[in-house]
């Protein structure tokens, strides 16, 4: 069974990857939620784990550059990291 807890930080991550993070565009299109879903297990135990800043990075890039054949933009994931790091911590899940 799932806790609140987990509820609450996934649907939390969920919400910032598809509102800040989207590398496809989806969000300008549509307020829909769902895109980025398959990436979202593992994202969240790398968050959860105290995955470093890199180590988040270079998941969302592998993700959108191998796994979504995008050119992606390096600034703007790295930055993204960080900020759901930060983000992360700030709402103390654990």
């Amino acid at each position: 069974m799932v806790s609140n807890i987990d509820l609450d930080f996934y649907s939390l991550v969920r919400e910032a990857v598809h509102k800040r993070w989207d590398p496809i565009g989806f969000c300008s299109y549509s307020e829909e939620m769902g895109e980025y879903d398959g990436y979202l297990p593992n994202l969240c135990k790398l968050l959860k784990e105290g995955g470093s800043e890199e180590q988040v990075f270079n998941f969302l890039w592998v993700a959108e550059t191998d796994s979504m054949g995008l050119s992606g933009d390096k600034q703007a994931t790295r930055e993204f990291s960080k900020w759901l790091i930060d983000l992360t911590h700030q709402k103390r899940f654990s």
